[in-house]
């Protein structure tokens, strides 16, 4: 909240809201892409794998506005409403960090990969994942938080160079049930019996 010291009133400061772009390449074996952020200190999100995307600007007149320009910020995919399959509801990501942040997905298909120039000062390298790889349970893992209740076993998929989890993994099992007819059985989350760890 920032004070107007003209008119002696407050100004609220615009909500922290997001978008992020879910691009699938329409192959035999659909692929989609994901990227792995750079590790910083100052980023919740540091080292893990996520979408194309970032939060809203002052200056982006929509939320589908962000998700274009994020895109290509951090990729150089420049995509547009022609690619644009389907807007999903808002979900909230960074939970476990007690700090929620509404984030609206948007879902693009492509016909064959594009090229990709990645934003090197915040994104380390770029992976396009089979969806079958993704909806299969025999790839799925079960680890906890490195901050919370070690019992409380959160479901990841390994990538080459880490885990596929969080927000991520959540959106990704919504498209792969919902656009894509996986039928997905995996629970979210596995609470271990502490009773039988003595």
């Amino acid at each position: 909240m920032q004070k107007n010291l003209e008119k002696n009133t407050f100004i609220t400061s615009p909500a922290i809201e997001a978008a992020v772009a879910a691009i699938v390449v329409r192959k035999p074996d659909p692929e989609i892409l994901l990227l792995k952020r750079k590790a910083h200190p100052r980023d919740p999100w540091s080292g893990h794998y996520a979408f194309p995307g970032g939060r809203r600007a002052s200056n982006d007149i929509s939320l589908f506005a962000t998700c274009l320009r994020e895109t290509e910020e951090e990729c150089g995919i420049r995509l547009s409403s022609e690619n644009l399959v389907k807007k999903y509801p808002v979900r909230r990501a960074g939970n476990h960090l007690n700090k929620p942040i509404p984030v609206t997905t948007y879902l693009f298909e492509l016909e064959k990969p594009p090229l990709i120039h990645l934003q090197h000062s915040e994104i380390s390298c770029y992976e396009w994942i089979p969806l079958c790889f993704l909806a299969a349970e025999d790839n799925l893992v079960y680890l906890p938080l490195r901050h919370g209740d070690a019992n409380l076993l959160f479901a990841a998929v390994p990538a080459t160079e880490g885990l596929i989890w969080g927000f991520t993994y959540e959106v990704l099992m919504m498209l792969l049930a919902d656009h894509y007819g996986f039928r997905l059985c995996a629970e979210r989350t596995v609470r271990l019996n502490s009773s039988s760890e003595a």
